[in-house]
């Protein structure tokens, strides 16, 4: 037994295939930090930023599901520095009302990465597209598509600095036919 706070307290005891389960999610978890750190670290737009940024910039959005992640599939007669190469990164949020129009006063001020708190990266059923990171068009395109997989939205608003550098066409694909046309213009409106 041990004690807590003066208390005795048992300890409870966890089957091997639990410790298994969970050495395994640890170490997900671990290898997709590792690959958005790497991807960032690629693009001038976050070289600036600090170790303490990471909280907000990965390990929230990472915790709630808010970051897709696509590695390329070296084919046999590929280049072998392809594997090496870092993977696409897609970060996005569902947010409430509220927390919209907190995104789009920080957009208006020009503030990227945008910043939001914990509670706020799942607070609604508005999906913000909030930065795509890939080495190539073809590894931004294989990241939006699992985007669009695990957002499973109608309607994706898109950060102006996203519909800069993501291919036009690919934001077509991922906007549905009901949305309006100013999220896909290369200098978006905010909606």
């Amino acid at each position: 037994m041990s004690e807590v706070a003066g208390e005795p307290v048992a300890k409870t005891e966890l089957s091997s295939e639990t410790l298994e389960k969970i050495a395994g999610i640890k170490t997900a978890i671990h290898s997709s930090f590792g690959q958005v750190v790497l991807a960032m670290s690629s693009v001038p737009r976050y070289r600036h930023q600090s170790l303490a940024d990471l909280a907000h910039l990965v390990i929230d959005p990472l915790a709630r599901d808010c970051i897709a992640i696509a590695s390329p599939k070296p084919a046999s007669d590929s280049d072998p520095k392809a594997a090496l190469a870092p993977a696409a990164i897609a970060i996005w949020a569902s947010v409430s009302e509220e927390v919209e129009a907190k995104l789009k006063e920080q957009i208006k001020a020009g503030v990227f990465p945008v910043r939001l708190k914990p509670s706020e990266w799942k607070s609604g059923e508005k999906v913000w597209l909030l930065d795509v990171i890939a080495p190539t068009r073809e590894m931004a395109t294989m990241v939006l598509k699992s985007f669009n997989h695990v957002a499973k939205s109608e309607q994706v608003s898109i950060h102006p600095l996203v519909a800069q550098l993501v291919d036009r066409e690919v934001l077509k694909q991922l906007v549905s036919a009901g949305a309006q046309s100013s999220e896909v213009n290369s200098s978006p409106t905010i909606n």
